[in-house]
């Protein structure tokens, strides 16, 4: 596989060779490039408009210069690759199976796993990475329940057009798919803790909000909804709505702002006329059910304030 959105990087190994290291290092003064990693730069330009997702993968793939030939990127820093959502920030170590750190001094910022390597390694612009399945499980061990549970959700999740495993044709894991692999003598540790995230997973949440909202649900002891309830009026399909919970007839809608700014929701629309469009298509949702409500990212991020917000819609605590 091929990620062309990786940042071209300045090498002082490479200046080094063609005699231009001095005016490397003058332009790192200069603050016109920023160090990624020893040795290894970007244009500062370049790197401020980089969101804190891809400032995590430069710095995996900087990382791939340093490391010793059949090391596999793992955890974290494959799941970054693989595009999977984060809950918080991204770890200031680098994840690695295998492998022995080059040069003489060890390289603190390179977090290496005792775990078998994967079989079926995947490649990234010729790095090894662990599969998108190992990876789900590699995180659902060692990451909080409701981070892992974000991530497995994706990598369940049918990729949509433009999307980088639509792009590299990478179908979703599914749920016996990955207990298949748990059940293997590699995840003798934590096998129940990674269990209880595939279990729980799905690929029918449509958000990392989404999923961050239904664990939130589990642990209040909210009745689950039903998830992607598609609806429709008398002028056909209104939309798909997050949750419903059919003895309420209540939906319930996760309201994150990306949908306002990511061309991959946009689709060519201006944001303005997104907002415009999902205010016509929630008072058609109105129209057809006896009550719809939405929150976004400070509600669903705290449980107590979640369960106020539910409650006043009739949805109460059943365990």
């Amino acid at each position: 596989m091929i990620d062309d959105t990786l940042p071209h990087f300045l090498r002082t190994r490479d200046a080094a060779l063609a005699s231009t290291d001095r005016s490397l290092r003058r332009r790192w003064e200069r603050g016109e490039i920023t160090r990624v990693r020893s040795g290894i730069y970007v244009e500062t330009q370049q790197w401020l408009a980089m969101d804190a997702d891809s400032r995590y993968r430069a710095r995996v793939a900087a990382a791939s210069n340093v490391v010793a030939l059949g090391t596999q990127f793992s955890h974290d820093s494959a799941a970054a690759l693989w595009r999977l959502p984060t809950i918080g920030l991204w770890p200031a170590h680098i994840h690695v199976l295998g492998g022995t750190s080059s040069g003489p001094r060890s390289r603190t910022d390179i977090r290496r796993h005792s775990a078998l390597l994967d079989a079926h390694p995947a490649q990234i612009n010729g790095v090894a990475m662990t599969s998108l399945a190992r990876t789900v499980l590699d995180i659902s061990r060692t990451s909080s329940f409701t981070r892992a549970v974000a991530m497995a959700d994706d990598a369940m999740r049918a990729p949509e057009k433009g999307e980088f495993r639509h792009t590299h044709s990478v179908p979703p894991v599914t749920r016996d798919q990955l207990l298949d692999l748990l059940g293997s003598s590699q995840f003798s540790s934590a096998r129940v803790r990674a269990r209880r995230v595939v279990e729980f997973a799905t690929g029918r949440s449509g958000s990392v909000g989404e999923s961050l909202s239904r664990v939130q649900l589990h642990g209040l002891g909210i009745a689950p909804p039903e998830l992607q309830v598609p609806f429709f009026d008398e002028d056909g399909h209104i939309g798909d709505a997050d949750f419903y919970w059919p003895e309420l007839d209540l939906i319930g809608e996760f309201d994150g702002l990306v949908k306002y700014r990511d061309q991959r929701y946009l689709r060519g629309r201006l944001p303005l006329d997104a907002v415009i469009a999902e205010k016509q298509r929630e008072d058609r949702m109105r129209r057809v059910v006896r009550a719809f409500t939405r929150w976004g990212w400070a509600t669903a991020m705290d449980k107590a304030r979640l369960e106020r917000h539910l409650a006043a819609h009739g949805l109460l605590r059943t365990r």
